[in-house]
């Protein structure tokens, strides 16, 4: 893992630690001591140990109450139930969003800024605007509870840091379609586009699980 700025909230410290549990560089049942993640990040006790508790709430790891925590076995059980309830929640928002009459400018400009990244090779400015256009999809459902599960949910399960081209043509084109649905009221196609949207998410999250296992 890379130093961060000790500055820096926790919120830097769980992205760290995230993605070492994502990309395998944590293996299953390892113990993650707080003293000496701490001295790998470069910050004190106080933001690992709150990172810990985050990802303990996300079912990552498991934190015991001697304050070790255990990095969980993520199975394809894990990803598959992860991803249905996010279905579910991404279709609840889009058809929330569709009952009103939704200035869809804000929508239009991500995906425009979207596609200009894709078109410049730039998918890690991609991935902050199809972040973008979900969260203001997110907000726009109007429901502070669901708005914060879909936040928590699409950073437990992320590893499309690195999205191919074909990917994010695909996804971005999906954002096409869903801002139209919503400019139509239209939330029949709509939940079915976030459905199929999701579960493109779900195949890239599984496919990656396996190869990790196969190495």
């Amino acid at each position: 893992m890379r130093q961060i700025n000790s500055q820096l909230t926790k919120d830097k410290v769980v992205a760290e630690l995230r993605k070492a549990i994502l990309y395998g560089i944590f293996e299953p049942k390892q113990e993650l001591y707080q003293d000496k993640i701490a001295e790998e990040l470069g910050v004190s006790r106080m933001p690992v140990r709150e990172a810990l508790q985050v990802l303990h709430n996300e079912g990552l790891v498991t934190v015991r109450p001697n304050k070790v925590a255990t990095v969980n076995d993520i199975s394809p059980k894990f990803i598959h139930d992860h991803f249905e309830m996010r279905t579910l929640l991404e279709k609840e928002a889009v058809k929330r969003v569709c009952e009103k009459k939704l200035d869809c400018t804000a929508l239009w400009e991500s995906y425009k800024k979207a596609q200009f990244a894709i078109e410049n090779g730039d998918y890690r400015s991609f991935n902050e605007y199809n972040r973008q256009i979900h969260t203001i999809i997110w907000e726009e459902a109007d429901n502070i509870h669901l708005e914060k599960l879909l936040s928590q949910m699409w950073n437990t399960v992320d590893v499309d840091g690195e999205t191919a081209e074909a990917n994010a043509q695909e996804s971005n084109e999906d954002h096409r379609i869903l801002i139209e649905c919503i400019e139509k009221n239209d939330a029949a196609e709509a939940e079915q586009i976030i459905e199929r949207h999701v579960y493109r998410s779900y195949e890239r999250v599984l496919n990656h699980l396996k190869k990790k296992q196969n190495k």
